[in-house]
């Protein structure tokens, strides 16, 4: 009996996700959107990434690390998150570059980044794009 009553709670659970949202004014309409993973002080974190934007006067923006020749499991890295003073969802972009004859491994904080820049393992070039890229 509870196995029956529990697929009743899945079904009509099923169907309610089935329905689209409705506004006030109408239907809303939803878009699926890939969630990225990033490093934040040493802890996987989830945004979305919109692309590149143009700034307008007063834009707040941080730095987010982008290493482009490190290890597989090398995510972009960030210094903020929701709920910091500092925290904004525009990021001005840092590519990292590993030297040759260093071998690359996962730098998960900024500073591990500072850390691999102090021993002269990478370099970190600012380029100049700005990409919103909200944290979850």
């Amino acid at each position: 009996m509870r196995k029956l009553a529990a697929l009743i709670v899945i079904a009509v659970a099923a169907s309610f996700a089935a329905i689209p949202a409705v506004a006030a004014d109408g239907p809303v309409k939803q878009f699926p959107q890939t969630v990225t993973l990033g490093f934040y002080r040493g802890q996987v974190i989830s945004y979305l990434d919109f692309g590149p934007v143009k700034l307008a006067k007063g834009n707040k923006v941080a730095p987010i690390w982008v290493v482009e020749n490190g290890v597989d499991a090398q995510r972009n890295v960030v210094d903020t998150v929701p709920g910091r003073g500092d925290y904004t969802p525009l990021w001005a972009v840092r590519v990292v570059t590993w030297k040759s004859g260093v071998t690359p491994r996962v730098l998960r904080s900024k500073s591990a980044v500072d850390a691999a820049m102090r021993a002269g393992q990478v370099t970190v070039k600012a380029m100049p794009i700005v990409v919103n890229c909200p944290v979850l």
